[in-house]
Parts: C-alpha cells; sequence; structure tokens
C-alpha cells in the first residue's frame, strides 16, 4: 500500500481517552500514525463533543451523530449496531478503495453494507459481546435486564456477521479462540494504552485505589462490592475509588463507609491517582475482556490485587497478587501495607512487563501479516 492510507470507523469519540474501549482505539490511533499511517477517522458521537485533538492524528476526522430511538430495540440487529447506521459515513467510505478498520461488532453495519466490494476490511473485536452484554443481564434487574438478555440474543446471532471481514483482531487468547471459529483469518492484537513514567519511591502514598469508568454496571458493581465486603474490615488503612459517573447510590455507600471518592478527575488527576497509590485493588464480576484499568495498574510501583476473574484469558498473572474472596482480600491489602515497596524489584517487574506488552512492535507485527505495511 503506497500512502498507506486507512479508514477508522469508531464505536465512539476516542478523545479523552478516558475508559478503556476508547483508551484502545486512541492510542491505536496515534501508533498508527507513528508507523506513517494517513488515517481518515470516523467517529460516532452521543455526548463526548467533537475534540480538534484527534487532528494532530488523522489527515481527516468525521463526526456522525448515534441516533438513538425506540424503533431501535425491536430492530433484528443488536441496538448497539442499529443505532451506528449512517448512509453518508458509507458514501465517504465507497469513495475510495483503502482499507477500513471498524472498531467493535458495533460498527458491523458497514460490513454488511461492502460484504461483496472486495475492499480489506479489519475488524477490532473489543470483546464477546454477547457474553458481556449476558453477564450485564445477570446482574440487573427491571427492564435493564431484560434489555441486556434481548441484547445478548442479537449479538450472539449477528456475530456470524463477523466471517466476512478479511480478518478479526482479537483482544486476548481467550477471545482469540472464539473469533476463529467465526474467520480463521483471526489474530491477536493486545489493547493498546499510554506508557505511564515511573514514579519514585518517595512519591508513593499511603492509599489503596480503585479505579474505572463507575458508569458501566460490571465496575459499580466491583465498587460496591468493596465497600461491602472488604473496606470495613480495614481500620484506618485509606481507601480511594476513582472514576467517571458513579450512581447516587454509590455517592451514597462511599459517604457511609467514610472513603474518599474522586468523581470524574481529568486525565492528569486519574494518571497521578493511579501512579501513586501503594496498592491497586482491582476485582472485577466479569470475566468478558481485557480490562485497560489493569495495564494501566501493572506499570506502577505499588502492586496490584486482582481477583481469577480479572485474569480470565490473559497472560498476566505473574504480575498480580491474586485474591477472591473478601477475607483473601482483606489479608493481602493488609500484609502488603505493612511492608516497605521493594522498589528495585518493582522496577523490574516493570520493565518486565512493558517489554511483553509493547504494543507499537504487536501492531506492526499483525499489520505485516495483514500486508498493509
Amino acid at each position: 500500500m503506497e500512502n498507506r492510507k486507512i479508514h477508522i470507523v469508531s464505536l465512539d469519540v476516542p478523545f479523552p481517552p478516558d475508559y478503556g474501549g476508547m483508551m484502545d482505539v486512541f492510542y491505536r490511533i496515534k501508533s498508527l500514525n507513528e508507523l506513517g499511517f494517513d488515517i481518515i477517522l470516523h467517529s460516532f458521537t452521543y455526548g463526548r463533543g467533537e475534540p480538534k485533538e484527534l487532528e494532530k492524528y488523522c489527515s481527516e476526522v468525521h463526526f456522525y451523530k448515534r441516533t438513538k430511538s425506540v424503533s431501535s430495540l425491536f430492530s433484528k440487529r443488536p441496538f448497539i449496531v442499529e443505532t451506528r447506521k449512517s448512509t453518508e459515513l458509507l458514501e465517504r467510505l465507497k469513495s475510495d478503495n483503502h482499507p477500513i478498520l471498524l472498531e467493535g461488532l458495533h460498527c458491523c453495519w458497514f460490513l454488511e453494507q461492502l460484504k461483496n466490494s472486495g475492499r480489506l476490511i479489519f475488524v477490532r473485536t473489543h470483546n464477546i459481546e454477547h457474553d458481556y452484554y449476558k453477564a450485564l443481564g445477570e446482574s440487573s434487574k427491571g427492564l435493564k435486564k431484560i434489555f441486556f438478555q434481548s441484547e445478548a440474543k442479537k449479538l450472539r446471532s449477528y456475530e456470524a456477521t463477523l466471517r466476512f471481514a478479511s480478518a478479526l483482531l482479537a483482544i486476548q487468547n481467550e477471545d482469540l479462540d472464539h473469533f476463529q471459529k467465526l474467520n480463521k483469518s483471526t489474530y491477536l492484537l493486545p489493547a493498546s494504552f499510554p506508557n505511564l513514567e515511573l514514579v519514585e519511591e518517595k512519591e508513593i502514598q499511603e492509599y489503596y485505589l480503585f479505579h474505572g469508568n463507575l458508569s458501566v454496571q460490571e465496575v459499580h458493581d466491583s465498587a460496591l462490592w468493596l465497600l461491602q465486603e472488604v473496606v470495613p474490615n480495614l481500620g484506618k488503612i485509606q481507601f480511594k475509588i476513582a472514576g467517571k459517573n458513579p450512581s447516587q447510590s454509590l455517592i451514597e455507600a462511599a459517604k457511609s463507609s467514610s472513603i474518599e471518592l474522586i468523581i470524574n478527575p481529568n486525565q492528569q488527576e486519574m494518571s497521578e491517582l493511579i501512579l501513586k497509590a501503594k496498592l491497586h485493588v482491582l476485582p472485577t464480576t466479569q470475566e468478558t475482556g481485557l480490562k485497560l484499568k489493569l495495564l494501566l495498574a501493572l506499570q506502577c510501583v505499588g502492586k496490584t490485587i486482582v481477583n481469577s476473574k480479572q485474569l480470565a484469558g490473559n497472560n498476566l498473572h505473574e504480575f498480580c497478587l491474586v485474591a477472591n474472596s473478601g477475607e483473601e482480600f482483606i489479608a493481602i491489602i493488609k500484609e502488603e501495607f505493612a511492608k516497605p515497596i521493594a522498589f528495585e524489584e518493582r522496577k523490574i517487574a516493570i520493565e518486565t512487563f512493558k517489554k511483553r506488552m509493547n504494543i507499537h512492535d504487536q501492531l506492526r507485527n499483525v499489520l505485516q501479516k495483514l500486508d498493509i505495511i
């Protein structure tokens, strides 16, 4: 490909990269730009604005309103797909013959429309979506439960569309096995994420941290579990929760637990909170997908405590401490807080982790396999 032009269709606006999915998209855009690609970015927008920052990395940036309506709930397609249709975007894709990267099953209406066009069309799979929505349904009630259960069934059926893609890019090993059954041209491309700078030992502060997009049900449930099952048994050890848009119930639970809840921190504030924590405590209620917050925590001097579900499908076990019950989390937190930080040992572990997760090299290797670099 002489000029290395590529279209990217993003399910959401990838700036700021303040939650996992958009962090993966944004830092992949940044890496592709550094590799010499001329990027034509198409983003669906529903509340995140039209940031000029993206123009630093893309020659063209186009925004499209995500159209949500009650009728979309009754479509045969999943709601996350049906609400991301755009004839305007489709016409722009048809205006040339450059490769297309669709970010998520969410954007595969365009794969349906272009499946017989002879185009190179790649799909980044962020999750096994029907498993993710099934898990959301199991942890929800009322109308939310009905919606998530319906969406899971539609997503399971709609996933067959992925057979039309030139290749799929799976985020972790467990997903790789699943998607290879749908499309033999499936490659592992680990999540893209920022490279955090190591802080000095003296900058570490005496608190443990849980962070994430608190408006997501799974993240909310994990935070609430910590407040109910772990925090009350840790005495005066300081606990902080940081993230976007917590529910009123979580805000009230945090108040009654006398912990510090940092609501909607900006990127710099969140980075400092992550880098300076003595411990990262990151349980999850779902095994689906690779959690980007884990990749951030593992670049820090403070150790990371997770449950087994957080490690499903990835090869990061050696970098984490594992606990599965409230009692196990309490015991490990108390033990680690009583220890001095083994700074040199942590530096070696972080360096090993970063070498294994060198996203720039892994992206280049996949692009070579796809024969577009």
